[in-house]
């Protein structure tokens, strides 16, 4: 599965990646994850947090990276939040790394945390 796996950084969303990402949420929130969402979690709730996520890439808040299978159905993501406090313009923070149960243990982690190894910087270079 390593092979067919691609990932993305995404500099805005459209309603198919919203409809993938929500996919990938509510899954997550379904299968017991603590991302900061309750039970039920509904297609309208997870597409608002990613309308709200698209407005961030906009504003240049975070990136996103999308990983996909071979079919292009979107099987995890993970953020990297640039808002940071004044005093470190060279952060970021991992945020939001999600895999629906169906690709787990099939490296889509691996890939994703590939890209962010070092400074926000070459992360960001990387997306």
């Amino acid at each position: 599965m390593t092979d067919s796996i691609r990932i993305d950084s995404l500099p805005s969303l459209g309603e198919a990646q919203i409809a993938g990402l929500s996919e990938v949420l509510i899954d997550c929130v379904e299968g017991g994850a603590s991302v900061s969402f309750m039970l039920p979690m509904t297609r309208a709730k997870a597409a608002a947090f990613w309308q709200r996520t698209a407005a961030s890439l906009v504003r240049r808040e975070l990136r996103l990276l999308v990983a996909t299978d071979a079919t292009g159905t979107v099987i995890g993501t993970v953020q990297l939040l640039l808002d940071q406090p004044e005093n470190q313009p060279h952060r970021g923070a991992i945020a939001k790394m999600l895999v629906h149960r169906r690709a787990r243990r099939k490296g889509v982690v691996q890939h994703c945390s590939a890209r962010p190894s070092g400074s926000r910087t070459r992360w960001a270079r990387h997306c």
